[in-house]
């Protein structure tokens, strides 16, 4: 019985001590199109909000994200299409990440936003890739 406490006592204080780190990740977006498309990260858990990424052919283009409890809510990572001279929405990533490394985002001709490579994150709970 002591050793069933010991060993909950000890997943209790790793899934403490993981779920408070600091989260430090670049995300690295990709165009693989040459349609213009703008893109977003965001990270309601910490009230990040990125600048818009805009793409107007192959190339990519990156944000660092700090912060604490950065899995807490999922991340959004939206995109938009221009269409009659404004910008409308067009898909959305969603995802928990936590780590100290870098991700890939892959956004292709139908502009949805794919988790590629990545180094250091957790993924959880959405389109890990």
């Amino acid at each position: 019985m002591s050793a069933v406490l010991r060993l909950l006592a000890l997943l209790f204080c790793i899934i403490t001590i993981t779920d408070s780190f600091p989260c430090k990740i670049i995300v690295r977006v990709t165009s693989k199109t040459e349609k213009k498309f703008k893109a977003l990260v965001i990270v309601p858990s910490i009230g990040i909000r990125s600048e818009p990424m805009i793409f107007q052919g192959k190339s990519t283009k990156k944000i660092k994200v700090h912060g604490e409890d950065c899995a807490k809510k999922p991340w959004i990572i939206r995109t938009y299409k221009w269409k009659d001279d404004e910008w409308k929405p067009a898909k959305n990533m969603t995802a928990k990440l936590q780590g100290n490394g870098w991700m890939r985002v892959v956004v292709g001709d139908n502009l949805m936003p794919v988790a590629g490579e990545r180094f250091g994150v957790i993924c959880s709970e959405g389109l890990c890739g």
